[in-house]
């Protein structure tokens, strides 16, 4: 190379690291990388380095330095978090009762319930994914609806959670009832407290009957789903009391203006009906066997010997007949399933919730 050129060429560089990297306080530079160059020259053989891009401004320097940092610190989290998990051990076990508070607040009773109420969420929030232990869950909803009666969602969400989550049923099915006794009936989501009341005595306690009951109130408002009274009257059905399902029935289809939910109900009344002549002649035949000794020969036997005051008439169609082979009752119809079925295979989570609940398929 002609010494001419290299100087120029040094000349350039020296120009050019002026411009880009102009001479500061030693405490303002801050060298990211250097590359390493091999050049080969006459006689000479080995690395040079040369700097590019010497220093950077501080305010880039802090950005560069959280950049890196935030990941290194997600990941310490994380970890941390699994090798040790999270035990909260938080306790209520001093908090007054809703009704000693109500007196202390001294006026502010509404916002030391939402301060509670906020309270309550977190309590369930952190030991919903640590230890599943809820033991004062109860008691501060029980404290917050007692603060703010008139506060419908606490009823609601803590009533599903005790059920579902925290398996207190019987909790639960208190604070539905304290919220139907607080929460104005003109609330659009009034409805939901027997609803979710006939649920718990449904599914939880098998008691068909009062869920019926709690389950015939929803259907009173008009925001409360169109399949509630038939389900309803199967529920009445499976409780055994078709009389109590037919009478509901036959209320609803006069009350009703649309026909095509009419029909439906008409048709179910006609099962509920069924049901009722089954119950009716199977207590007769009994009846019959006790007194003579014997089975009949017919239906007809139980009518003109008093057993019954008539003969049924079944709105579907059918006819009524005592088999000769199961000594039973039988209908020259198939037979309608109109159980209500409840498949438990474990206990439901919060979120697996139906709302509102699903309906059971009909056959």
């Amino acid at each position: 190379m002609d010494v001419s050129k290299f100087i120029s060429i040094v000349y350039n560089l020296n120009k050019i690291k002026q411009n880009w990297c102009p001479e500061k306080p030693k405490w303002e530079h801050y060298t990211i990388f250097s590359v390493v160059k091999k050049q080969k020259r006459t006689g000479l053989k080995g690395l040079r380095k040369k700097r590019l891009f010497c220093s950077v401004p501080p305010e880039f320097k802090k950005i560069i330095f959280l950049v890196l940092l935030i990941p290194i610190l997600f990941y310490l989290i994380e970890t941390l978090d699994e090798k040790y998990p999270v035990r909260e051990m938080e306790t209520f076990l001093y908090l007054p009762s809703g009704t000693f508070l109500k007196g202390a607040a001294l006026g502010y009773d509404e916002m030391l319930g939402d301060l509670l109420w906020i309270k309550a969420l977190g309590y369930f929030g952190g030991h919903v994914r640590t230890d599943r232990n809820y033991t004062w869950l109860a008691h501060l909803l029980d404290v917050v609806t007692t603060l703010d009666p008139l506060y419908q969602y606490p009823y609601e969400f803590g009533g599903i959670i005790l059920a579902t989550e925290a398996g207190d049923v019987d909790n639960s099915i208190a604070l539905f009832k304290k919220g139907m006794e607080n929460v104005s009936v003109d609330d659009p989501r009034y409805w939901y407290f027997p609803f979710f009341l006939a649920y718990d005595y449904m599914y939880h306690k098998n008691d068909y009957l009062t869920a019926a009951h709690y389950l015939e109130q929803a259907t009173k408002f008009p925001q409360s789903p169109s399949y509630l009274p038939r389900l309803v009257a199967r529920l009445y059905a499976n409780a055994d009391s078709p009389e109590v399902a037919v009478t509901f029935l036959q209320e609803m289809i006069n009350a009703t203006e649309k026909q095509a939910l009419k029909d439906r109900l008409k048709e179910r009344l006609h099962q509920v009906i069924h049901r009722a002549n089954m119950k009716r002649l199977k207590q007769g035949l009994d009846a019959f066997c006790l007194k003579f000794q014997k089975y009949p020969a017919s239906i007809e036997e139980l009518v003109t010997t008093g057993i019954l005051p008539g003969m049924p008439v079944d709105p579907r169609g059918g006819i009524y007949y005592i088999s000769k082979e199961s000594r039973t009752i039988e209908n020259t119809i198939p037979k309608e399933d109109l159980n209500v079925h409840i498949k438990k295979k474990e206990q439901p989570r919060a979120d697996d919730l139906p709302l509102p609940m699903r309906v059971p398929e009909e056959n």
